[in-house]
């Protein structure tokens, strides 16, 4: 198979976030630097129940899954379908490639029904890996193109791919602040946020800034001005989320 371009591989990767899973030492460390020659992010991991546990971390510090999971089959502690499992209960749409060895090739079947269809076979070539990678890139950004605008009422979008609010095809100015809490709730509609969340999330860069209350309110409410009336609800008890029936 003739590898596909490289600088396009790489144009299409450096915004994505890798999990990798491999227990053997040598092949994980390896490996990693092609990975992180690509990718924009690379968390390794040296067997399925720390993969899993770094898996669930990171979705809870940046509000976004991995964008792929790679990951071995045979390994100590939780093996490579057992984690697949484990992460498509949690998001189904997860990308996931699976490392095997030739003699592992009667797991594929299960594999594939459980919702995972890339596959690198053992011994790793880079040919192999640049092929599949750029395979799978190719399907992450297409689905994204797909799900790039994002009406939210009137004549409002939201722009998914470059983080852009819309109101008839015109950019509306936002601050740096006010993008990255529309993105939070963008795309996390179903969830809840307290003053705290929002908090953490916008500032966890700076450590030095203090809580309050008023400084989250302050920033709903210049935001508020900018997009459509009754967009963000708020409950009192339970916080503040995207009123997705606009």
């Amino acid at each position: 198979m003739i590898t596909k371009s490289i600088k396009t591989l790489k144009d299409m990767a450096q915004d994505l976030s890798v999990l990798y899973v491999e227990d053997d030492e040598g092949l994980r460390e390896s490996t990693s630097i092609i990975f992180k020659d690509l990718f924009k992010e690379v968390i390794v991991a040296e067997d399925g129940l720390a993969g899993l546990s770094l898996y669930k971390e990171h979705k809870n510090q940046t509000e976004s899954y991995h964008d792929i999971v790679i990951s071995d089959i045979q390994m100590p502690n939780m093996d490579g379908i057992a984690l697949s499992k484990e992460i498509l209960k949690i998001n189904k749409n997860q990308k996931i490639i699976i490392v095997s060895a030739y003699s592992e090739a009667d797991y594929f079947i299960e594999l594939i029904r459980m919702g995972v269809s890339s596959f690198i076979q053992k011994p790793i070539s880079s040919v192999q890996i640049f092929d599949t990678l750029y395979e799978v890139c190719t399907s992450i950004h297409a689905q994204r193109e797909e799900n790039r605008y994002i009406d939210i009422g009137e004549y409002f979008k939201w722009d998914n791919k470059f983080k852009i609010l819309l109101n008839d095809n015109m950019e509306v100015s936002l601050t740096l602040n006010e993008v990255n809490l529309m993105n939070l709730f963008i795309n996390n509609s179903n969830k809840k946020f307290t003053d705290l969340e929002i908090f953490n999330h916008i500032y966890y860069s700076d450590p030095e800034k203090e809580f309050s209350t008023n400084v989250i309110k302050s920033l709903l409410k210049r935001l508020r001005k900018k997009i459509p009336k009754d967009l963000i609800k708020n409950n009192p008890k339970l916080g503040y989320n995207l009123n997705k029936y606009l």
